[in-house]
């Protein structure tokens, strides 16, 4: 691709500064590749001869405007950089006056230890692990019983690797000063909710067809009618303060390099609740349930941010991913969509895994 082919994605103007930074860094363009062309955000792989004679990839970011509403672009990057101190993120070289770039260190997935854990992609949930079953594999345990109990039980090699390099991420992650954006999961629940009320009553969301209209009303009223009332008290009880929380660890926006699991993706980071970091790494893997076991009694252990009995309270924080994964599937549904099957069988798929 030439870089001219962002014009696509970005203004003339807003092409005009990134071309004037590449020349800043002094920097000359030879290869431009797709790397994800997402829904909230476009990324490529940037290829450029220094005029040292060196050259260098870079991770080209270009954040899609329906997304400014929803994502503080300040806490993004400040998270980012919190992350890339403790070496947890690559590292940001630039982001545009105005957050549509961030041009970043690309990252080659590599490892000679464990060369079977690339891409870590390949992890991402085959399968979603409903509140139901995880409310079953902790039930009657504390972390200690539960780590124990699990340590017994086999395991395959590749798991054991895999729990080697998620560990020390959340742990690292955990440590991190907690962001000044603050939101709890009360709070983040009303903000989606009231986003959803918004697109109802400026009819901006999904009807290209009549068909569309009636399925998107419908499911935002299962949403309105589900009492969360008794979820987010569960989750309060055993809450001593808010971390720093990623919020979007998903398999897709983990990669490994030099023996070390890094995190990209920053747009919904701040501080929460540590049981929602946790279920966000639990929905979105693969993991038998020993390994899901293990993840947990490790990550819970002496947690210093929740009470001992945050245990009993992890299927509730997986109803709550579930939940907002459901807000999210409807406003992607928006006035701009043509064809919403695939945000209502998201939804659906969400939905029933939610304890009703």
């Amino acid at each position: 691709m030439k870089l001219e082919s962002l014009l696509a994605y970005c203004t003339a103007a807003e092409f005009g500064r990134l071309t004037q930074q590449l020349q800043l860094m002094q920097l000359q363009v030879s290869d431009l590749r797709a790397i994800d062309i997402g829904l909230s955000n476009h990324s490529f792989c940037l290829t450029a001869l220094h005029t040292s004679g060196a050259t260098q990839r870079y991770l080209l970011r270009i954040n899609a405007p329906v997304t400014d509403v929803i994502c503080d672009r300040t806490n993004e990057v400040a998270c980012w950089r919190s992350a890339e101190a403790a070496g947890l993120a690559p590292t940001l070289y630039w982001v545009d006056p105005l957050n549509r770039f961030y041009l970043a260190q690309w990252l080659d997935e590599t490892s000679a230890n464990a060369p079977n854990l690339t891409p870590w992609q390949q992890f991402s949930a085959r399968q979603s692990l409903s509140s139901a079953e995880l409310a079953d594999q902790v039930r009657g345990h504390s972390p200690a019983s539960l780590l124990h109990a699990s340590q017994q039980l086999p395991i395959n090699h590749t798991e054991q690797q895999l729990l080697s390099k998620l560990q020390p991420l959340l742990l690292g992650l955990r440590q991190l000063p907690a962001p000044a954006l603050d939101i709890s999961l009360a709070r983040q629940w009303h903000i989606y909710v009231e986003r959803l009320q918004q697109m109802r009553d400026s009819n901006n969301f999904a009807q290209h067809n009549a068909k569309d209209g009636a399925g998107w009303l419908q499911r935002f009223e299962q949403l309105q009618q589900f009492d969360c009332r008794s979820v987010l008290s569960q989750l309060d009880e055993v809450l001593i303060q808010h971390q720093y929380c990623h919020r979007d660890l998903s398999a897709n926006n983990l990669l490994l390099t030099a023996e070390r699991l890094m995190c990209v993706d920053f747009e919904y980071c701040c501080s929460s609740h540590p049981l929602f970091e946790l279920v966000g790494v639990l929905a979105t893997h693969q993991l038998s349930p020993v390994a899901q076991q293990q993840l947990i009694g490790g990550y819970l252990l002496q947690h210093p941010y929740v009470t001992v009995d945050a245990l009993a309270a992890l299927p509730a924080a997986l109803d709550i991913f579930w939940l907002y994964s459901c807000a999210w599937a409807l406003q992607m549904a928006d006035g701009q969509c043509k064809d919403a099957s695939e945000f209502f069988s998201w939804f659906d798929n969400y939905w029933q895994l939610v304890r009703k």
